[in-house]
């Protein structure tokens, strides 16, 4: 990691505005100077603007001229459609096949050694898949930006890191300002590939609790490495830059700075002597009713909340007036807050989903190596968010739960795109420590996630 010096500092004031004030260099601000609005093609193929202008043939296939990969180790090629008919041949991975017609009977028409022959529409992708399936360009040394050599990953540092990543490849990324906190810190979204003409996005979102600030740092680790190798990466014969112009990348790293921040430095980081009062207030008073033994400052070590005191893990509208916690007052943790969306940050993500619905969310959060389900969510929705989590699941090696029953995901992230905006969305909890998690836990997070962003690219585009 590169020594952090001054210049780099005044980068960061440099492109400061409206979206945050800066003051001091505890409570850094950052705002994209150009914004863009979020335009979103349909997915499906032939969507159906496609489907008005190809034709269909007597044998009721639409007429194309193109080329598809198989994506499966082998790849049955039959004589006629259908699982019972003559196997023509046998192709492996990444086979380059003539596609003459596009069926909606689970089978595509292909051109074989000049004679028509058909092939399984699952096992086949229009996105190109190079014979280089390996992963002989990654060098750790080449990601040189996001330091992970230190146990708290602060706000500050976030915003130097994305000043410097913007300066290396503003090209391949946007980067957006979505709103900002009671500390006037800004919220803010990375954007890799081309929103405007991707025809699917995956949001991500880490830094949800103030004390998970270890999913910010893988988060923006996997950042810097899409960007890196954005050119002449590839997983599985994927490339990365055709993968992000297909499905783009949406990140908010940390969603909940101030709650980052007085987690990682208690009262000295906060620059509003109201919310220090506040704090105090709250601690006096689950100290006194026997809500923690902890003093003042591994109470807020501890801390999850935002600077209002409210749980962002409970301050979405879905299922809200369900939640039973025994904080009805802010606190460190669990509070819901007075009404669902009170907080800026909350109003931050469902901002965020206005102009551009994403295909699917993930939310990082820490403890447990696991990938939970949400339940309640409409059948599709639910079967959807099962084959991402078993995707990602084999790449990560983490299990899978599909909570049943239970009221963990009322008022959460995950729980509003699936239940009221049907959208598939994940929790994926990072590590096995308690929160916060030790920095010797970062190696062995990043060989689970670096993969991980691709692996879900690549299981939208074949959803």
């Amino acid at each position: 990691m590169k020594i952090r010096i001054v210049a780099a500092v005044c980068a960061v004031v440099l492109l400061c505005t409206a979206c945050g004030k800066q003051t001091n260099s505890s409570n850094v601000t950052l705002m994209e100077m150009t914004n863009y609005e979020h335009v979103v093609s349909a997915a499906t193929l032939p969507d159906k603007e496609e489907e008005k202008q190809l034709i269909r043939d007597t044998d009721g296939y639409y007429v194309v001229n193109d080329v598809v990969y198989v994506t499966s180790n082998t790849l049955n090629i039959r004589r006629l459609p259908g699982t019972d008919e003559e196997v023509v041949d046998t192709v492996s991975y990444g086979t380059a096949l003539a596609r003459t017609g596009i069926g909606e009977n689970g089978w595509d028409r292909i051109s074989y050694e000049n004679m028509p022959a058909y092939i399984s529409n699952s096992h086949i992708t229009t996105l190109t898949i190079h014979e280089d399936r390996g992963g002989d360009f990654y060098s750790s040394a080449m990601l040189s930006v996001v330091d992970t050599s230190r146990q708290m990953y602060s706000y500050d540092s976030m915003c130097e890191d994305l000043t410097e990543l913007r300066k290396l490849y503003g090209d391949r990324m946007r980067l957006n300002c979505i709103g900002s906190t009671k500390d006037k810190r800004s919220i803010f979204e990375i954007v890799i590939g081309n929103p405007e003409k991707a025809k699917k996005h995956i949001f991500f979102c880490a830094g949800i609790c103030g004390a998970e600030y270890m999913s910010t740092l893988v988060c923006m680790k996997q950042a810097e490495y899409c960007l890196c190798y954005y050119d002449t990466g590839n997983y599985n014969g994927f490339a990365y830059n055709e993968l992000c112009d297909y499905v783009a990348i949406h990140v908010i790293p940390m969603l909940n700075p101030d709650g980052v921040m007085i987690s990682e430095e208690h009262l000295g980081c906060v620059e509003n002597t109201n919310i220090i009062s506040d704090l105090k207030k709250w601690y006096e008073r689950d100290s006194r009713q026997g809500g923690t033994s902890l003093d003042m400052d591994n109470y807020l070590m501890f801390y999850y909340a935002n600077a209002n005191g409210v749980d962002l893990r409970r301050n979405f509208d879905d299922q809200w007036n369900q939640i039973v916690t025994e904080a009805e007052e802010p606190s460190s943790k669990d509070y819901r807050g007075k009404e669902p969306a009170s907080e800026p940050e909350t109003r931050a993500l469902l901002a965020q989903m206005t102009g551009c619905e994403p295909d699917l969310v993930i939310a990082y959060h820490t403890t447990g190596s696991k990938i939970v389900c949400r339940y309640g969510q409409e059948e599709q929705v639910l079967s959807d968010a099962l084959k991402y989590a078993e995707k990602l699941a084999e790449v990560m090696s983490y299990g899978v739960e599909n909570e049943k029953t239970g009221s963990a995901g009322y008022g959460s992230y995950e729980g509003y795109c699936n239940r009221v905006k049907d959208i598939p969305a994940l929790g994926v909890y990072l590590g096995n420590g308690s929160t916060p998690l030790s920095l010797n836990e970062f190696n062995a997070i990043w060989n689970a996630c670096r993969d991980s962003w691709a692996v879900l690219q690549i299981a939208v585009i074949n959803n």
